[in-house]
């Protein structure tokens, strides 16, 4: 470490800030929200439903086994015990199957089922090792040959299933203690003659041999513990992202739903600068058709005119930052720019002036209905404001502005589609449109040339 008021301490200083502020926003953004633990406890009680399916048809399988194997052979006393014992075993292993997943579908004790679970398995398994050492006399340092020894992997991999690191680390924990006890406890006296031959087998039921064999189980045990906390990791970052997504698709356009991540939306909540093409749209006379028409007779015109304008949007890839009203605003370049943004959104106006005329033919509307639209490339602030109760994506700035206007001069030069000689050059469409003259814009301090296609321009 270098000395007080060194340089080299001088210069650590803001790295070490640094490192405590990227903590602290990884103990933020780690955070789980209450939406989010409601679906990762819902994923909880899936894992245990399927755990205990899973202990059930293991059950079963190591049940007919033992029954297949064992049928007509002439056992020993011992012989005979253990098979029972294992039997037993393994029925009550399922029974706590069924009891796990019958409960955990009625939401009984979901949280501390699993670890209730993964006990009475270790008491099961370490019980059934136990009987065979003292109720029949068998070396606990021959544990590994017993039968029953080999239910520890099934049942530490049924506990994996839930990924959750500290159970996995709690049943690590009770096997291998349990184990330890088993294979180095004090040996029985006298029955050694009841097992087996020590000077024929002991060499392999050594303490060293059986050393190794609680090393392999411990080192099983701590891969799974890793695999539990990664599998944890995954579900509760997939569940959260996708609760982010829900919960800001409400008020956010759905075409930012793919890359709403924590990091995409925390650059949203800081917004940026960017060049993009906006389209307004606006149905023009519309008070005089609320006035003339019914309630229900005007909520669904709205909704036709919106969804042409959803049409329109999504043929030519334009993102509707929002509906007013009988109006609306699309926006082309976000939330990534791409090299057509500005013919996209002029292929798109003229989208929308041939589903009007094609709404009027089959409606017949009289008067026609006519529709205003402005187009404009320019700079503008991009970004989700609000807060976590209401937030809503915008754009804001000049360009923003100048679309407005444009769109409201269409009323006084009786043209249904003016473009911004800006989004023309921009699109390169310079051949299909034609200027317009048109009075200054209100409150565009700027000169703005007006385009208008060129009749026959599609």
């Amino acid at each position: 470490m270098p000395p007080p008021g060194s340089p080299k301490r001088a210069a650590l200083r803001p790295r070490i800030a640094s490192a405590w502020m990227s903590l602290r926003h990884l103990r933020t953004t780690t955070q789980i929200s209450e939406s989010t633990q409601r679906l990762i406890r819902e994923a909880d009680v899936a894992a245990l439903r399927r755990a205990g399916m899973a202990r059930m048809v293991v059950a079963a399988l190591l049940m007919l086994t033992v029954l297949a194997v064992t049928a007509g052979l002439d056992m020993s006393p011992a012989a005979t015990k253990q098979i029972r014992a294992a039997t037993l075993t393994l029925t009550l292993f399922g029974a706590l199957g069924w009891a796990g997943a019958w409960l955990a579908s009625r939401r009984i004790a979901v949280e501390k089922l699993p670890a209730v679970i993964a006990t009475i398995d270790a008491m099961l398994v370490l019980g059934n090792l136990a009987y065979s050492h003292w109720g029949i006399g068998l070396e606990g340092d021959l544990f590994s040959a017993f039968p029953v020894v080999w239910v520890v992997p099934i049942t530490m991999a049924a506990a994996a299933i839930h990924y959750q690191p500290r159970l996995q680390i709690y049943v690590a924990a009770v096997y291998v203690i349990g184990l330890s006890f088993l294979a180095f406890g004090e040996p029985l006296m006298g029955s050694r003659e009841t097992a087996t031959d020590s000077g024929e087998l002991g060499g392999f039921f050594s303490p060293q041999a059986n050393l190794v064999r609680v090393m392999m189980v411990l080192a099983a045990a701590l891969i799974l513990i890793l695999v539990a906390r990664q599998g944890r990791l995954l579900l509760e970052r997939a569940v959260r992202e996708t609760t982010l997504r829900v919960n800001l698709t409400r008020y956010l356009p759905r075409e930012l739903a793919p890359i709403l991540s924590d990091r995409a939306f925390d650059a949203l909540r800081a917004g940026k600068r960017i060049t993009a093409t906006l389209l307004f749209v606006d149905i023009r006379d519309s008070s005089t058709l609320g006035e003339n028409m019914d309630p229900t007779r005007l909520a669904i015109f709205i909704a036709s005119f919106r969804r042409r304008v959803i049409r329109a949007a999504a043929l030519h890839g334009g993102m509707i930052d929002k509906f007013t009203g009988d109006g609306a605003l699309i926006l082309f370049g976000v939330p990534e720019a791409r090299p057509d943004d500005a013919a996209r959104a002029l292929a798109c106006g003229r989208t929308l002036l041939d589903l009007t005329e094609r709404w009027n033919a089959k409606r017949g509307f009289d008067p026609p209905l006519r529709i205003g639209i402005g187009i404009h490339t320019g700079e503008m602030f991009c970004g989700v404001v609000g807060d976590e109760d209401r937030l809503e994506f915008t754009v804001l700035g000049e360009a923003v502005n100048t679309t407005a206007r444009i769109e409201q001069a269409t009323k006084a030069v009786e043209c249904d589609c003016l473009v911004s000689l800006d989004a023309v050059m921009a699109a390169g469409e310079e051949d299909l449109w034609t200027e317009v003259p048109c009075p200054p814009l209100p409150g565009v301090t700027r000169k703005i040339v007006l385009m208008g296609l060129k009749a026959g321009g599609s």
